[in-house]
């Protein structure tokens, strides 16, 4: 993975051989030769894919910058206006003197996606830094007197003194949501810095800080035309800033079909018209969705690939993306993002507009109206709720008929948010210990399952319920899964990954709308159609909730090689002695998936397999090369 990587030790004269095993643990074929400043308490070092990966020094300042900005040209404004010649000025030393001219605060003047270290000299001090998304990352540990950060977990991991140790409270957070949530990471002692935050090191320790979250101040404005035009603009300025620098031959966008993904095509569309698109679909008609992809390429007249996945794609995919992702990473559209990204480097392209965020900005997800269905039990009177309707519907029967219905809706509905949303796994339906090993209910007891995740829920600066889940599934869904999934696979097939609906301002936007205007109703991202209402396609405007979904859970079962492989892994000794399932689970969920619900289960079993291979692929080989030496 192209990055950036550093050692701070106060007292120290690190040089740049420092780096040696920090960038055999970051870099990927393809990349240039590493650079470093370093000397002193500090070496800092980038392994470079893009133009935008640079170290540099300024008088007392060293700066290693991985930094895909969209006002660059905004700051070399600003320094000139101080006296600076920004003329042949790189873009990290432009940073380094921006820093100068703000100080700490010259994060807040970054837009775009970035990961910053940077070392004051005078201050002797570490700053480390990423983008308000998280699009960009930084893992970090403090190793004694030292501390280590990379873009990669395993450039940290390699430069430890310590053997690496897995963190349980890490795996039971991947068990339950296929990733990891910062600021855990899959190794103890080793963080990922969260989205919108700012690291400094000194002798004093380390101090971490926000320096951007998003706020959620509705507006008591309700008009609908206002709203609609707002979003429009923004929206139309977003995909423009991104789309600002870019080379039309060899740029593109990712195209589901869905609205998000259209809507950067459109708006895409008015600045290097004919867009390149990329689509894949699939045989199972469940699973596939092409012809709203059609219907947004054939509307914007757009140079159009598609690839038809079948298992062998996912069966070439599997290995390649098990060795790539050095913590265990379980969303399985990884292998369509994969195959996607691949199409578009085949063809040519650098760069991949894609749509990720309007979901979370705006209210697209189906859980959301879900949601707000068992929210309307609340409005009963709690005295009638509690003497008569709870009492009622105690006497139903508990099972799969339709009288069990109002029973079931009425103890969902009583499980207080954000655990609700997670009360349908398999995880927090069994009792805990038929699952899982006594040593990991030790090490992340039951009552700590949801803390993360609860924790967002309830920090959000919301007033709303809905508001509080969208601030939790940017910071959950997008920051710790859908950004690793899209931005990991376009490294792998050698393009690079842009995000225009995730601009701050956007988002910021989204903050003020009522809360009625994203979801009406029943009607998801109701603000975020009217305002594509005449530029989108009808039939994509009011399509069902899709996405970049593979039917991963089928090709399990039906597949003879893919469930060879999975019954091998998972009936596999060192699979069922890891320490963290207790045998029988296997057995039983196995079973499971070859009952009527093959999705639900078969993405449980996926996520196992991808655990195991974590293992084989990173730890275990981390392990016996300590060992060796």
């Amino acid at each position: 993975m192209s990055g950036i990587c550093g050692i701070c030790e106060p007292g120290a004269d690190l040089r740049r051989s420092s780096l040696d095993a920090m960038y055999a643990g970051l870099m990927r074929e393809g990349e240039r030769p590493p650079q470093a400043q370093a000397g002193g308490p500090v070496a800092l070092g980038v392994s470079p894919r893009w133009s935008f990966q640079q170290v540099a020094a300024v008088p007392g300042v060293r700066i290693a910058a991985d930094a895909d900005l969209t006002n660059f040209a905004d700051l070399k404004r600003a320094l000139a206006q101080k006296g600076h010649d920004v003329s042949r000025m790189s873009l990290a030393e432009v940073l380094a003197w921006f820093y100068i001219v703000k100080g700490e605060g010259f994060v807040e003047g970054l837009s775009g996606e970035f990961a910053v270290a940077l070392w004051d000299e005078r201050e002797q001090r570490l700053l480390l830094a990423i983008d308000r998304m998280g699009v960009k990352t930084l893992y970090w540990r403090q190793d004694g007197p030292r501390l280590l950060f990379a873009s990669r977990i395993g450039a940290v991991r390699d430069a430890q003194d310590e053997a690496a140790e897995v963190n349980p409270q890490a795996v039971m957070q991947f068990i339950l949501g296929a990733a990891i949530p910062a600021p855990l990471s899959i190794y103890r002692g080793i963080e990922r810095l969260r989205p919108g935050h700012v690291l400094t090191y000194d002798r004093g320790g380390v101090l971490q800080r926000a320096y951007w979250d998003l706020e959620y101040v509705e507006s008591g404005d309700r008009d609908e035309r206002h709203w609609a035009r707002d979003v429009q603009q923004n929206l139309r300025e977003a995909v423009h800033r991104y789309a600002a620098n870019e080379k039309l031959e060899r740029t593109g966008a990712y195209l589901s079909g869905g609205t998000d993904s259209s809507s950067v095509v459109a708006f895409l569309n008015e600045r290097c018209a004919p867009v390149n698109t990329f689509s894949m679909y699939f045989s199972e008609a469940a699973w596939n969705e092409i012809g709203y992809a059609r219907a947004t390429a054939e509307k914007f007249q757009t140079r159009h690939a598609e690839v038809c996945l079948g298992v062998e794609h996912a069966a070439e995919a599997i290995p390649k993306i098990a060795e790539y992702y050095d913590e265990p990473f379980a969303n399985s559209s990884v292998i369509g993002a994969y195959w996607c990204a691949r199409a578009a480097r085949e063809k040519g392209m650098d760069t991949l507009f894609a749509g990720d965020g309007g979901d979370e900005l705006f209210a697209g997800n189906e859980r959301y109206a879900t949601d707000k269905r068992f929210q309307v039990y609340h409005r009963v009177p709690r005295w009638l709720r509690r003497g008569l309707i709870e009492p009622l519907v105690s006497l139903l029967p508990m099972n799969d008929g339709l009288w069990s219905l109002p029973l079931k809706y009425v103890r969902r509905a009583n499980i207080p948010n954000p655990r609700r949303g997670f009360s349908y796994s398999v995880f927090l339906n069994t009792p805990p210990q038929e699952v899982f090993e006594p040593g990991l209910l030790l090490e992340a007891p039951p009552d700590r399952w949801l803390e993360i995740h609860e924790s967002h829920f309830c920090n959000a600066r919301a007033t709303s319920e809905l508001n509080r889940h969208l601030y939790m599934d940017v910071k959950v869904t997008i920051g710790d899964n859908d950004l690793r999934k899209v931005v990991g696979t376009a490294e792998l097939a050698g393009v690079r990954a842009r995000f225009p609906l995730l601009d701050h301002r956007l988002a910021e936007l989204s903050g003020r709308i009522p809360t009625g205007l994203k979801l009406k109703g029943r009607r998801l991202r109701y603000i975020f159609k009217k305002a594509m209402e005449g530029i989108l396609p009808e039939v994509v405007l009011h399509k069902p909730k899709h996405g970049f979904g593979v039917p991963v859970s089928l090709w399990l079962l039906r597949d003879p090689k893919l469930n060879a492989m999975m019954q091998e892994i998972l009936r596999d000794r060192r699979s069922r002695e890891r320490g963290y399932f207790q045998p029988k689970f296997f057995d039983r969920l196995i079973n499971l998936h070859q009952s009527d619900h093959v999705k639900y289960y078969g993405e449980y079993l996926w996520s196992l397999v991808i655990l195991e291979l974590w293992h084989r692929n990173h730890y275990d080989r981390t392990r016996e090369r300590v060992s060796a030496d």
